[in-house]
């Protein structure tokens, strides 16, 4: 009996060393970024000063953008040619519906919501041997929700949406791959207020 629970015990840690180092490969495996060069990612800053809004906009969030060749009109440019919002504010990730939570207003507290899909415009591009640089702007639709009484606000029941514009730079090689990616926040002036 005793030898049959020293061997009973001998193995258990076995099981225990088995299912740790499985849990060991798992957890990089579950937050690994996508690593295909053509598969981009940038965060979301703070907004200085939205003038639809008359507030600082703590935003905060995501964007992935998938880069490719794309037709328009008579010519070919090669940009990104998919964007989603993938998180919002406090890491969450976004849902289908569409919507997704980015940020709040810091003196009204109301909440700003953005289109999950990504905007992208003005493709310019540069290119020699097969390999090149480009730039373009991607933006994202950003809508305040006004808040609910009781709490207070500055103008109860009015919405106020704007376009939001980064400047994305990015080079590509030979084999169509990104080999260089920069997003940067456009300056607080060219936030476009939609009416």
């Amino acid at each position: 009996m005793a030898l049959a629970l020293l061997i009973q015990l001998n193995r258990q840690p076995q099981y225990l060393f088995i299912a740790l180092l499985l849990a060991c490969f798992a957890i990089p495996a579950m937050g690994e970024r996508d690593k295909s060069p053509n598969h981009k990612e940038f965060n979301l800053n703070t907004i200085p000063q939205v003038r639809c809004s008359g507030e600082k906009v703590d935003i905060r969030g995501e964007g992935k953008l998938k880069f490719g060749f794309k037709e328009i009109g008579d010519q070919r440019f090669f940009m990104p040619v998919d964007g989603d919002l993938a998180k919002g504010i406090g890491q969450k990730i976004c849902s289908n519906s569409g919507q997704c939570e980015v940020g709040v207003g810091l003196s009204t507290r109301r909440k700003y919501m953005a289109n999950t899909r990504i905007g992208i415009k003005d493709p310019e591009n540069l290119v020699e041997d097969g390999s090149g640089t480009g730039s373009c702007k991607v933006y994202l639709i950003v809508t305040s929700v006004p808040n609910r009484p009781p709490q207070g606000d500055v103008a109860p029941g009015t919405q106020v949406k704007f376009r939001l514009f980064y400047t994305v730079t990015y080079k590509w090689d030979s084999d169509q791959r990104v080999t260089f990616f920069k997003a940067t926040p456009a300056p607080p002036s060219t936030i476009e207020c939609i009416r």
